[in-house]
């Protein structure tokens, strides 16, 4: 299963308008795959450790696990780039 992790932070204006396409993405990807698991983390209220886990410096920040292969992307993304860096195509 390919999972795909969205850092972000409440304050932060790029995470904001980066949140409408990360949204728009994850409803046609779903609706089209449905074995994509999308998560949104707060780095601010993360309990889990992720952001430490994958090195989170600046936000927003992307991470794509797939097949054991992690892929990162800081900084926003356009709704293509954003599809083609979650389905490697």
């Amino acid at each position: 299963m390919t999972k795909v992790i969205k850092f972000y932070a409440t304050w932060c204006g790029p995470c904001k308008v980066y949140a409408k396409t990360f949204d728009k993405v994850e409803k046609s990807i779903t609706e089209i795959y449905g074995t994509v698991e999308f998560l949104n983390v707060d780095i601010e209220k993360d309990t889990t450790g992720l952001a430490a886990q994958y090195k989170v410096g600046n936000i927003p920040f992307t991470v794509v696990e797939k097949d054991g292969i992690v892929k990162t992307h800081t900084g926003r993304m356009s709704e293509d780039k954003l599809n083609s860096f979650i389905l490697d195509e």
